[in-house]
């Protein structure tokens, strides 16, 4: 049975020891795992040194278990996994690290491997494999440079932050980003609260002490959109909306109320916030000094914002990322109008003419950081790529970079505003026929860098489309 072999090598500016450690530290492999090919942690024994996990995956309609075990570990250069059982005939892959100079470094990976059924696995899987592979370590290779990039910048001591949202698709990736740099975080839960973890509710009004805590993340929220198969939007009810302003307004007032009560609280209070502030605005290219829209989701996020007035109060350094639809295949449009476009269907709305801001999970994680450690960042703060699109070209974006050439077929049948908004009412204006343009100069100004300024790059990285490496 023959192996094949596979070899990828990324310099990255940060000595060998901080390359080392961010492999080694909790949420290295949450961070490297692709969106477009998710697994789940099943269970984990120990780390890289000698530990082991087992992981569920899909392959198709398929789940596969698949158990590694980490051995060969010598700090700072080397590891190896090894699977135990699994979808290969068998796996090694060999993490190097070598020491370049006193600032940068390189990672290594190599993987020898044999697919299972012998030359027929290689004749039906081989080039499939291999194009998997490409794929992942293209997407590792952005991850693992632009993470150690950003987490470089703070020079300070480790922080113990505290997060509410910590299990959605924002909360997940931040505590692996912050785990990876050397920080703890415990995720504030609604009931019970397990082995690090705190516990709030909004109720009874209560919450764990915060006191001399570091840094507080506030991403909880009832969610706008939870698509029926990831698919068909729901339409919001009365129920719905009066769970999504009061999910907010309350959370919001519950935590800064407690720590501005606090003789030692936290320095910083980093809150979701939304660009759907502004409203339907056409054209005008909106900064964080304009006023609210009137719409009602407008009024939402006003009232959300207004929430956290007595810890700004209280002296806390507070701030509101206005964030834009976030670009994950996991959730929200790029995930339900994704698997749309996989089906064939990418079409303008409502003539496409209306602007869509947009930015990447990952600049939400990173811009999440750059506020905790910029003192002098504070307020409402656009997170939102520099180059918005208007919508029409964000689904010819998506269509090509899905089906290549032949994506122009997937957008023959327009979508009519009317036929929109009779389906899913004054949800459809947010999710669709708003038309947002943000203006991102205040995080930029900073000292902010956006890792994905383009659409289509951002949907490539995403997707496991790229067509080359480019990494920023």
């Amino acid at each position: 049975m023959a192996t094949s072999n596979f070899k990828s090598e990324l310099e990255v500016p940060v000595p060998v020891d901080q390359l080392f450690s961010w492999h080694e530290n909790p949420g290295a492999f949450e961070r490297l795992t692709p969106p477009f090919d998710p697994v789940t942690i099943k269970k984990r024994k120990g780390g890289i040194d000698g530990g082991e996990v087992h992981i569920q995956m899909n392959l198709g309609p398929v789940p596969l278990t698949w158990v590694a075990k980490h051995h060969d570990y010598i700090k700072n250069k080397q590891f190896l996994d090894e699977q135990v059982s699994g979808p290969f005939a068998s796996w090694e892959h060999q993490h190097l690290f070598e020491k370049i100079d006193s600032k940068s470094s390189k990672l290594i990976d190599e993987i020898d491997y044999k697919l299972p059924f012998g030359t027929l696995g290689n004749v039906f899987g081989g080039a499939f494999t291999r194009q998997k592979i490409d794929q992942m370590f293209a997407y590792r290779r952005n991850i693992t440079k632009n993470d150690l990039i950003s987490q470089s910048k703070y020079k300070g001591k480790s922080l113990d932050v505290v997060m509410t949202g910590g299990s959605g698709l924002i909360g997940t990736q931040l505590k692996a980003f912050l785990n990876t740099a050397g920080h703890s975080v415990e995720n504030i839960v609604r009931g019970r609260p397990q082995k690090g973890e705190l516990s709030w509710n909004l109720d009874n009004k209560t919450m764990s002490n915060l006191s001399g805590k570091d840094v507080v993340v506030h991403l909880a929220g009832e969610p706008i959109s939870k698509p029926l198969g990831g698919m068909i939007p729901l339409p919001w009810t009365k129920w719905k909306r009066k769970e999504i302003l009061e999910s907010r307004v309350n959370g919001t007032k519950l935590i800064s109320e407690h720590i501005a009560s606090l003789n030692n609280p936290p320095k910083v209070l980093v809150c979701a916030s939304a660009i759907g502030y502004y409203g339907d605005r056409g054209e005008d290219l909106l900064s964080e000094d304009e006023d609210n829209g009137n719409d009602y989701f407008s009024h939402v996020v006003k009232e959300w914002e207004k929430a956290a007035q007595p810890a700004i109060d209280a002296g806390i350094r507070v701030v509101f990322l206005r964030i834009a639809p976030v670009m994950s295949p996991l959730g929200g449009a790029l995930q339900v109008l994704g698997n749309a476009a996989k089906l064939g269907s990418s079409p303008p709305v409502a003539g496409g003419k209306q602007w869509w801001s947009w930015v990447s999970v990952d600049d939400v994680v990173d811009a999440i950081h750059h506020s905790i450690i910029t003192e002098t960042l504070s307020g409402p703060v656009n997170v939102a790529s520099p180059n918005p699109v208007r919508q029409g070209e964000w689904a010819s974006t998506l269509a090509k970079v899905i089906w290549g050439r032949f994506g122009k077929l997937t957008g023959l049948i327009p979508v009519p505003g009317f036929a929109l908004k009779a389906i899913l009412g004054e949800f459809g204006d947010v999710l669709a026929l708003s038309s947002i343009k943000v203006d991102s100069s205040k995080l930029i100004d900073s000292g902010y860098k956006f890792r994905f300024n383009h659409l289509e790059d951002c949907f490539r990285h995403l997707l496991g489309k790229r067509t080359e490496e480019n990494l920023q």
